[in-house]
């Protein structure tokens, strides 16, 4: 895989974990008026849904294939995303935010996975410095982004979220194939279409909130 098109397709920066993680603080301290241990107390039951769902993931990534556990990650993180900005119970929101965390880092082994799938061995260490530089972009931006949402709505800053990594799921479902060897190698078709357009999935599952822009820049 050219350099240039690894920058490329790796450059969609995981917004959604810094993003959501953000916006949540915002929205139980400011809007619904939860006290700072309480919302510190969501964002650690956030972050262990990522511990345990990295462990969950790398199994479904081994035995169900890389583009299969893409969009189980892709689909439960939209929906539970979207849930976060309606439930108002505090027991429901911490449930939910353990689900949100679970649900949108299941799809880092599979990324993972699917890079060292389509990227030859010789470009491996430059693709992987560009998807952990594209990560630390996204998690140093996305604060700002969750401050300008929440000034104007806090559902809507979950619903845009939610709305965009669907938008990836349905790209993903649509254009990209199982990039697993075993199933590659059935076909030398599927081995060129899968290096030719896997890249899309690997954008839009690290785009969270800029998926969409990631998506539209790749169809040109």
């Amino acid at each position: 895989m050219p350099a240039s098109r690894a920058a490329y397709i790796l450059g969609g920066p995981i917004g959604l974990g810094g993003f959501v993680a953000t916006f949540m603080a915002l929205y139980l301290t400011l809007d619904r008026g939860y006290s700072a241990s309480y919302a510190g107390l969501v964002a650690a039951l956030h972050g262990l849904g990522g511990v345990v769902s990295s462990l969950g993931g790398g199994v479904m990534t081994d035995r169900l294939g890389r583009r299969p556990t893409l969009l189980v990650a892709q689909t439960s993180t939209a929906f539970s995303v979207a849930l976060l900005g309606f439930v108002r119970d505090p027991v429901s929101i911490a449930a939910v935010a353990f689900l949100v965390g679970m649900a949108s880092n299941a799809s880092r082994p599979a990324v993972q996975a699917m890079m060292a799938d389509i990227v030859r061995p010789q470009d491996r260490i430059r693709a992987f410095s560009l998807n952990y530089w594209a990560i630390n972009l996204g998690f140093a931006v996305s604060p700002k982004a969750a401050g300008f949402i929440a000034e104007i709505s806090y559902v809507a800053g979950f619903l845009i979220e939610a709305g965009m990594t669907l938008v990836c799921a349905v790209v993903v479902f649509l254009r990209v194939p199982e990039s697993m060897p075993g199933e590659r190698s059935r076909s030398a078709g599927a081995v060129k279409d899968a290096e030719g357009r896997a890249g899309v999935s690997l954008f839009c599952v690290t785009g969270g909130s800029w998926g969409l822009s990631g998506c539209s820049s790749l169809s040109r």
